[in-house]
């Protein structure tokens, strides 16, 4: 089992929101378009090989690896507002809420058809802004894969392999725990490997860039969120442990 950490303290950070990424002035492509188009292609390219199964759900994690080691962030950053950006997304959090997921179209990206034919989007690609101190809380996924990349700020990140899920808890075992990740990070989920992540902002400009795929396997329930109470665990020995199920307002109030 392996989780990447990634540090690239040359890299500044970025901002993404509920925006499509503005083209270059002029129509006329740069190098480092060419470098983001590139990377967006690989991006969407291992998203759809899962969709269609040609790859497990551990060869996409791996793929992930490679793609997010390589992505170009300055590039990005050349194409959006950041300042605007992270400032539309801290009115948005508001004052209650500790973690806040928003929708981006990125251009290009894969589109299929769901069974209500409507078009439907392959990869679902979103940024999180968690407030410092506060947490996106351990949680648990079913027939899903998600990748997080850090874009700004620092997080402490837990992980934890999906030993076996009862009706009322999670047994887990830790994988991982990274007290300062910071700009250039990732980590990544599957029913497989590490399936648990807990993340926290230790700064006050904690950005990830998440992507993610739904109903990667025909007949596995889907499950987004699966909150655990790592707090009340029971430990098993060996870094494993017996934490109980609860609510997404139980796991707000709590983490």
């Amino acid at each position: 089992m392996k989780v990447v950490l990634n540090r690239r303290k040359s890299l500044q950070a970025l901002g993404l929101a509920t925006l499509a990424l503005a083209m270059p002035r002029f129509g006329q492509a740069t190098e480092t378009d060419v470098d983001l188009t590139g990377w967006l292609d690989d991006l969407y390219g291992n998203a759809a090989k899962l969709k269609r199964r040609e790859i497990s759900s551990l060869q996409w994690q791996e793929m992930m690896d490679e793609i997010y080691r390589d992505v170009p962030l300055q590039s990005l950053q050349q194409r959006l507002d950041f300042p605007t950006l992270r400032k539309q997304l801290l009115d948005q959090i508001g004052s209650e809420r500790s973690e806040l997921f928003h929708r981006i179209e990125l251009p290009g990206s894969e589109v299929g058809t769901s069974q209500s034919g409507k078009p439907q989007r392959v990869l679902i690609t979103k940024v999180a802004h968690i407030k410092n101190g506060r947490s996106i809380p351990p949680h648990g996924h079913s027939n899903m894969v998600s990748a997080f990349l850090c874009i700004s700020g620092e997080f402490a990140v837990k992980q934890y392999d999906k030993v076996e899920e009862q009706e009322n808890h999670m047994v887990l075992r830790q994988t991982m725990d990274e007290d300062r990740a910071g700009v250039g990070t990732w980590s990544s989920i599957s029913d497989y490997r590490d399936n648990v992540h807990w993340l926290t902002a230790k700064t006050d400009d904690c950005f990830l860039f998440t992507c993610k795929l739904i109903g990667v396997e025909e007949g596995r329930k889907l499950n987004g969120r699966i909150n655990v109470d790592v707090h009340r665990a029971e430990s098993l020995g060996s870094q494993t442990l017996r934490a109980p199920k609860i609510t997404s307002a139980e796991a707000a109030e709590l983490y």
